[in-house]
């Protein structure tokens, strides 16, 4: 079996990106833990930047499918 490469293309992440209010990296530094475990619960992605996962990738800053 051939795995895939597990990179993606880097991006600034000191400039905002759309949607980062809804990623666990933000709900997670705002302390809102329901939101975290309804974003993790069955996770498909992972977080290429701090490891994170998730089931849907727009809770992601740099999601990649696992």
């Amino acid at each position: 079996m051939t795995s895939k490469p597990m990179t993606v293309p880097e991006k600034d992440l000191n400039q905002p990106h759309p949607g980062h209010e809804n990623h666990l990296c933000e709900l997670t530094a705002k302390r809102n833990m329901q939101a975290v475990a309804e974003a993790a619960k069955d996770a498909q992605y992972i977080c290429h930047i701090c490891g994170r996962a998730a089931k849907e990738a727009k809770n992601l800053c740099e999601p990649v499918k696992l």
